[in-house]
């Protein structure tokens, strides 16, 4: 498992989330199903934001109302390795990805929005030792009460990684629906860039 040093306890920890106000969540996939005999896919994690409050809330620039969502992860897309919102909803409904997905998701306050831009402004990078699982592992723990927070006593993170991490929840969803994202962006040094999955 890439040198980790954590003890897993199956379904050990529950996780109460309300379907209102603001719901993180963060989402895994491992690879597998995407994986063929001469091709290896190394898999995915992001995070997400659904906004459930009755009222808009604000992320950086981009205006979450009430009833919608967005993704975001690091990427590392050539010439454009930065941070990207709503990615991954494009490519689940357009190209069928991350079929076996799972996701832990819990209830957070507005004020918290302001740590998750804080987490923004110092990490809005892909590099090899932060990639999207770190990334997004990261930032989970950084938002959420400490006795949710994910373990982290590993040498290098990969979705497997962050999955086996999840299967200490009784909660974890597998197929979560990102369908109420909106526009895919870019963010990376505070500069926002429009952008559209090729078809």
């Amino acid at each position: 498992m890439w040198l980790d040093f954590n003890v897993y306890e199956n379904g050990s920890r529950t996780l109460p989330c309300e379907e209102s106000g603001l719901i993180l969540s963060i989402t895994t996939f491992d690879g597998e199903s995407e994986s063929t005999p001469l091709v290896k896919c190394f898999g995915h994690t992001w995070i997400s934001l659904d906004n459930r409050s009755g009222h808009p809330v604000y992320l950086k620039d981009c205006e979450i109302r009430d009833g919608e969502q967005v993704t975001l992860s690091v990427w590392a897309v050539r010439g454009l390795s930065g941070l990207l919102f709503n990615m991954e909803p494009g490519y689940i409904r357009d190209y069928g990805r991350y079929v076996g997905r799972r996701s832990l998701r819990a209830n957070i306050g507005e004020e918290q929005l302001r740590t998750i831009e804080a987490y923004i402004d110092r990490e809005d990078g892909w590099t090899l030792g932060g990639n999207c699982s770190r990334w997004s592992l990261r930032l989970w723990n950084a938002v959420v009460e400490e006795d949710f927070a994910l373990k982290t006593q590993t040498l290098v993170y990969t979705p497997e990684r962050v999955e086996k991490a999840l299967c200490e929840f009784d909660c974890v969803e597998t197929e979560r629906d990102f369908s109420r994202a909106g526009n895919i962006f870019c963010l990376r040094d505070g500069v926002r860039t429009e952008l559209t999955l090729c078809s």
